[in-house]
């Protein structure tokens, strides 16, 4: 069974599925092992399926000015936070946006592994105040940022409401999400074969809003993948991906990315972005 390059102490899909947003943390400190594996991981070129670039920046807010702290505008939505993970793509870069979905949520699942809590950031920041402590340079954008830390023992009232809201526990059926040779043909899970995890990794991922805005197509007997996105959710795109790729890989199911539109007539609002194939 092939490895992922990120070294997890137990299977993918328990992680993913141990995985919460949490908004109210603790003033703990990171353990020193946990956050040397953390920057090592943030550090680490990697190649997504987007082929495309990002950066990505630890922020740390410890012992900062409050002041300072007043500029990532995360209005009250987040508390105690004190480390953050800061994503930075080109300006008006879907592509990048899509790959640097997938490249964070490497990082979001090792800290998950590592028992800390996480929680995705696309809007409830200030833009400009998180460019402006990072030193982000002209042209750069940042469409998310991550809290890391240890959670409290309780949720404050803001993160209870939020997650009530978005009804954070809640996922669309298995056959809601997947198509068996298009979209007038819900995929079984009996259909999935090989296939079914990857698959679930996929569904039991995290949305702006929960919104699950992936639908996948499986053509053949599972030979390839095509991955559609709802409203154009580039970040949650490059999560979706990113799950399923990593769950392949940690299966032994070998495959290729391409950008190879199959022709599939798709819904009003849904939009082809890459495939995978069996090989």
């Amino acid at each position: 069974m092939r490895k992922t390059t990120m070294e997890l102490s137990r299977p993918l899909l328990d992680v993913i599925k141990a995985r919460t947003s949490w908004r109210s943390y603790s003033p703990a400190s990171i353990e020193p092992d946990h956050k040397k594996k953390l920057l090592s991981l943030i550090d680490e070129k990697v190649t997504s399926p987007f082929g495309a670039s990002c950066k990505l920046q630890w922020l740390t807010m410890e012992g900062v000015d409050p002041a300072e702290k007043k500029k990532l505008g995360t209005y009250g939505v987040i508390s105690g936070a004190r480390e953050f993970v800061v994503g930075i793509t080109p300006e008006g870069d879907l592509n990048a946006v899509q790959h640097l979905g997938y490249v964070m949520e490497r990082v979001v699942l090792l800290a998950t592994d590592l028992s800390l809590a996480t929680c995705w950031l696309g809007g409830t920041f200030s833009r400009t105040g998180v460019a402006g402590l990072v030193k982000a340079a002209h042209g750069d954008s940042i469409p998310a940022m991550v809290p890391v830390g240890h959670p409290t023992g309780h949720r404050h009232v803001v993160d209870i409401v939020v997650r009530l809201a978005v009804k954070a526990k809640a996922r669309l059926p298995f056959e809601r999400v997947f198509f068996d040779g298009g979209f007038g043909r819900p995929l079984v899970r009996s259909r999935a074969g090989v296939l079914e995890a990857p698959l679930e990794a996929i569904r039991l991922g995290p949305s702006s809003k929960n919104s699950q805005p992936w639908r996948v197509v499986v053509a053949g007997d599972g030979d390839a993948i095509h991955f559609y996105n709802v409203s154009r959710w580039h970040l949650d795109l490059g999560i979706a991906v990113c799950h399923f790729d990593l769950q392949a890989k940690e299966q032994g199911t070998a495959g290729a990315w391409r950008v190879e539109d199959p022709g599939v007539a798709a819904p009003e609002g849904i939009s082809y972005v890459i495939s995978w194939f069996k090989e």
